[in-house]
């Protein structure tokens, strides 16, 4: 599982330092996630089920057309989430330009990887909110993802945590959104396309 390095700025880097003082009890005390939090992270991580969805029905096409490179054949069709766009992208980097907007598909292929990372972090660590600031604080115990991320390890009673601001969270949820309804769009078209009856 990918996560995102921490991506300080003025919002996230005050509360950052309020977090490195607290204890675990402290923490656990931060205020709760509300409805409309539950409502933005589960619209994030319902918009990457069908996206995910999307992707392998687009490598089922191309696997058919006998397009899928041979790199990803010996991964078909178990190919980890983050290896999906990976292999779309080295089969659209192959199409034909005249007929296809190859690098609008790329780009688009971009914007899932960069918003699959929140997409993570919102859907495997726990989420809380910090009085006075208009941040989610993300925790995990994960000595996996701590060492993936961080580099290092976790001491004992440290937690993991990643502060983002809730504005960049939502504008990360309209390009999932985006993101969700051109792929939605363009899987039948490639179907249509390179599935010859």
């Amino acid at each position: 599982m990918a996560l995102p390095l921490n991506n300080p700025n003025a919002k996230t880097d005050a509360v950052e330092a309020e977090i490195k003082k607290m204890g675990p009890k402290d923490l656990a005390t931060l205020p709760d996630l509300d409805g409309d939090d539950f409502k933005a992270i589960g619209t994030l991580i319902q918009y990457f089920c069908f996206m995910d969805l999307n992707l392998r029905r687009a490598l089922e096409t191309f696997h058919a057309a006998k397009m899928l490179p041979k790199d990803y054949l010996k991964l078909y069709p178990n190919l980890p989430d983050a290896k999906l766009t990976e292999a779309l992208a080295a089969i659209v980097s192959e199409m034909d330009p005249d007929s296809e907007d190859i690098e609008t598909y790329l780009t688009w292929l971009k914007v899932i990887d960069s918003t699959r990372l929140k997409r993570n972090l919102a859907g495997h660590f726990a989420g809380k909110r910090f009085t006075g600031h208009d941040v989610y604080v993300f925790a995990s115990k994960s000595e996996k993802d701590a060492k993936k991320v961080l580099r290092f390890g976790l001491a004992q009673h440290e937690v993991h945590t990643v502060v983002v601001a809730r504005s960049e969270f939502a504008e990360m949820v309209e390009s999932a959104k985006s993101a969700h309804e051109w792929l939605a769009k363009k899987v039948p078209e490639w179907n249509e396309r390179y599935l010859k009856s």
